[in-house]
Parts: structure tokens; C-alpha cells; sequence
């Protein structure tokens, strides 16, 4: 994780940098800093100008030097936000008559990652004492990434996925593709099979059915799955500053399911006993993301608002839209402190959905205390907020691995407590599903883990309305 703080020796730089000025300024004032020159070191593999593309400061600006330490702090962390780099520094290399020459240091993280999968398809709270840790429903194969493909932040992705779900998945984002380095793409397109699937929500629980007739000369053939999904689109981003950010995504879905799932969702699972869906989707996403550090905020805040439409009139198996919003705030209280708040909302339309694509709550995304259930809804609305307590903050030496990337261990831990207030809206699924249309409240405490390469753990103890307390555990940020 990044060095929060700059370092004694910088500190030590920036008064020597007064003294200096003071001595040759006719008046002694130090009001300002001139950057003539911006060098970058450590960055091996990665090129200059996407270091410089996450960065406000420009050679030629000028800097009050009441502000310098706040500005380079800043820059720091959105070069850190980029998740190349295990470390970033900004440092003065060298100054003469206010005019400084700034040296961005880095240290670049591993980027090529094959590597084995094992996950859960289920949220691991459900998968644990729901589905009784059933290795059935656990996905297994290869994955390989390039976070920094050609050394300019591409994505390239391809993942080769077995188990309860078959994957074949290819994707490349290519941040930018202008002079102005604002705008990016990312073509993908993927092809998904199961042989297993939840049919519906009963009780506020996934019904699952199990195709329990294939054999394993019947592995590749996908004729004998059933469910199958296809889908291919292109996103394009535009962000015309470090805050702010415009996305779109054009994609074609085309599903299908077999007789049997029709029939045990009653004909509701595409609705009006469909087994074939296809339709074009767009969604539009406008964000400001003013955040310290992504994978664990603890200052700024975070807003987005969505649009998505399924169905552009080509086809008539799907017709719906939604709309999303979302604020979180992070505020650091002193004293080792801090709170966040988080509101959101999503409305859709029409109010008769397919099973398949109504939206809801479950498992990480949800109000803490009701990880095991289903709660599926056309509109949602919550506040959560929470206060932590900063325990630990440090860094290690590896003392196993040597290189670069690896050489440091980063590890802070955090003491939580959380209330949270939740509301699910149906007015199609509610037959037997008693947590839509009720207040829902949740409350508890736990602890958070945040180590190297971003990895968030958390241990949670929360209790829902429903007077019910439960454990749980989740491998990622909060809100």
C-alpha cells in the first residue's frame, strides 16, 4: 500500500527549500514553488505518460508552498490509484530560485498473472452455510491477465472457467486511444453454460435445479446444458479529468434456457414461458470519484448515476430500464478515526420482470446481517454508514520473495462498527418471500484487513431485524 505520508527526509527537503529561497529572495518570502521539469524512476516497464496522465501537476505550474505537501500527497495517491504500483513517491530533486525540478518514484507491481481459478459462486456466507460448502458450486480453471499490456495500462483478460459455471471469456481495454489520452475502449465478448441454476426465490432463498442426467462424455457438449449465454459489446470511456468519468456500453445478449427450467419457474424465468432471450443493451454511467486511496477510502467521496436499457426495439423479448444513483462519503474524524456514509437507489421498469434480470439484494450487496438471504425487488433503497478505528498501520519486509514486486508487505487493520437501513420494493415475487416490502435494519461490528495488491478482508458480527446475529466474512471494501 502506499506511504501515506511523505517521508521525514521530503519534509526535510521543503524546509531546506525555504531556507534557500529565503536567502535568495530580496524580501524572504516563500510563497511559491515553479515546476520546470517532472522525471519519473522506478517505472521499468510502465511509460512515462500514464504516469503523468493520473497526475494535476504539470511542468510549467506553479505551486504555493503552503499547498506543496497537500498537492503532492494527492498526486501520490492518484498515481497509486491506478494499481500499477505497489509504492509512489513525489520528491524534489532539485531547486534553485523557487524553480524545482520533481522526481515521481515508483515501484511497479507484478503484471502478468496466469494463474489457476478457484472461487465460489456464491457469496462465501451463503456458499458456507447455506449450500453447505458444496464444491459443486465452486468454479475452477485458468485465468490470464496483462494489467499492463505494451506498458500503457492495458487490460488483456482471457479466462478459461470450469465448474459450476463453463466460461470462455476475452476482453482488452485499452485506456486510451486518443492524442489527448481521455478516451478508451473495451471490446469483449464471452460464452457462459451451466448445468445448474437458481430457478427462483422461495422463502427469500434460491430454489436450485441440478441437471443430474449428463454424463462426462457430455462435458464439451454444449447441446446438453441448461442454461447458455452469449454475449459480446464494446464500452467506450471518456474522462475528460482525474475526477470525472463518462461510460458507455453497447452489448448483444442472446440466452436460452432448457424446457425443464421453464417449467419449474412457471413460465417466469424469460416470462411468458420463453426458453430463447436476445436484445441489446445500453447503459450509460456518469461518475466523480474524488477518493484517497480506491481499495480502502478513508477521505473524499464517490458519485455515480446510471442509465441502462435492455431492449433498443430490435428484438421483443426484453423491455426494461433502470436507473441508478449512488454517494458515499468518507471523512476522517481525527485522532485515528474515521467515518463513512453511504446512500444509494435503483428504480426499474416495467414492474412485471423476467426472473433472470429483476435486480435485488444478496450476498456482499446487501444490508449486513442479511448475507443469506435473497431479497429480489424492482426498487431498492439504503444508508449505510459505519465508523472504523485505525489499529494498525505497517510495512514489512518479504522475507521470502526477493523481487521488486513483492519485496514489501504492506498490512493495515481497522476495528468497525455499522448500522445500516435497507428497503426492497416488489410487486411481482413477494409470494413467500417475506424480507420485500420491510424495513430492513442491520447492525454489528467487525474488524478489516487490507494487505498487499489491494486485498480487503473483513470479519463481520452483524444482527438483523429479525433478532437474528451471524458471522460472516467478505473480500472486499464496503459501500
Amino acid at each position: 500500500m502506499l506511504e501515506t505520508l511523505l517521508t521525514d527526509s521530503l519534509a526535510q527537503t521543503f524546509q531546506a527549500a525555504a531556507t534557500n529561497k529565503q536567502s535568495e529572495t530580496p524580501n524572504g518570502e516563500t510563497d511559491f514553488l515553479v515546476v520546470n521539469q517532472i522525471h519519473t524512476e522506478g517505472n521499468k516497464r510502465t511509460r512515462k505518460y500514464v504516469i503523468l496522465r493520473e497526475m494535476d501537476i504539470a511542468e510549467g505550474d506553479t505551486l504555493s508552498m503552503e499547498q506543496v505537501q497537500e498537492v503532492f500527497k494527492r498526486n501520490e495517491n492518484q498515481v497509486y490509484n491506478t494499481q500499477l504500483f505497489n509504492n509512489v513517491s513525489i520528491k524534489i530533486n532539485a531547486l534553485q530560485n523557487n524553480v524545482a525540478e520533481l522526481t515521481v518514484a515508483v515501484e511497479e507491481r507484478w503484471y502478468i498473472l496466469p494463474a489457476p481459478i478457484f472461487e465460489l459462486t456464491d457469496d462465501f456466507n451463503v456458499w458456507w452455510k447455506v449450500h453447505n460448502r458444496d464444491l459443486s458450486r465452486t468454479e475452477y480453471g485458468m485465468l490470464f491477465t496483462h494489467v499492463n499490456f505494451r506498458g500503457r495500462k492495458e487490460l488483456l483478460k482471457l479466462n478459461v472457467q470450469l465448474g459450476y459455471t463453463k466460461k470462455l471469456e476475452l476482453s482488452y481495454h485499452l485506456p486510451f486511444i486518443d492524442k489527448e489520452r481521455k478516451t478508451g475502449i473495451t471490446p469483449s465478448i464471452s460464452y457462459i453454460i451451466n448445468r445448474q441454476l437458481a430457478y427462483k426465490t422461495q422463502q427469500n432463498k434460491h430454489l436450485i435445479f441440478r441437471d443430474s442426467t449428463y454424463t462426462r462424455q457430455d462435458l464439451f457438449n454444449d447441446s446438453t446444458y441448461i442454461r447458455k449465454r452469449f454475449r459480446t459489446g464494446l464500452a467506450i470511456t471518456r474522462r475528460p479529468d482525474i475526477r470525472w468519468r463518462h461510460y458507455f456500453n453497447l452489448s448483444y445478449f442472446n440466452n436460452s434456457i432448457s424446457p425443464s427450467v421453464n417449467e419449474l419457474s412457471q413460465g417466469n424465468y424469460f416470462l411468458d414461458h420463453r426458453i430463447k432471450q436476445q436484445y441489446f443493451y445500453f447503459a450509460y454511467v456518469l461518475s466523480y470519484d474524488n477518493r484517497d486511496i480506491h481499495a480502502y477510502p478513508l477521505k473524499g467521496n464517490l458519485f455515480s448515476v446510471q442509465f441502462s436499457k435492455a431492449g433498443l426495439g430490435i428484438f421483443n423479448d426484453l423491455n426494461m430500464m433502470w436507473i441508478n444513483a449512488n454517494y458515499t462519503q468518507y471523512v476522517p474524524l481525527g485522532h485515528r478515526f474515521f467515518a463513512v456514509a453511504n446512500v444509494q437507489g435503483r428504480v426499474s421498469f416495467p414492474e412485471v420482470q423476467p426472473y433472470f434480470n429483476q435486480g435485488g439484494l444478496s450476498g456482499g450487496n446487501t444490508i449486513r446481517g442479511y448475507q443469506l438471504y435473497i431479497i429480489d425487488g424492482q426498487h431498492i433503497g439504503m444508508l449505510r454508514t459505519a465508523l472504523r478505528y485505525q489499529l494498525l498501520k505497517k510495512k514489512f519486509t518479504n522475507p521470502i520473495l526477493k523481487a521488486d514486486q513483492f519485496k514489501t508487505i504492506p498490512l493495515s487493520i481497522y476495528l468497525k462498527g455499522f448500522a445500516e437501513l435497507g428497503y426492497v420494493q416488489d410487486n411481482y415475487y413477494t409470494e413467500g418471500n417475506f424480507l420485500a416490502n420491510t424495513l430492513l435494519k442491520g447492525t454489528g461490528f467487525g474488524i478489516d484487513i487490507n494487505t498487499a495488491y489491494d486485498t480487503v478482508f473483513g470479519l463481520e458480527y452483524a444482527r438483523n431485524h429479525l433478532g437474528e446475529w451471524g458471522f460472516f466474512v467478505g473480500f472486499s471494501v464496503n459501500y
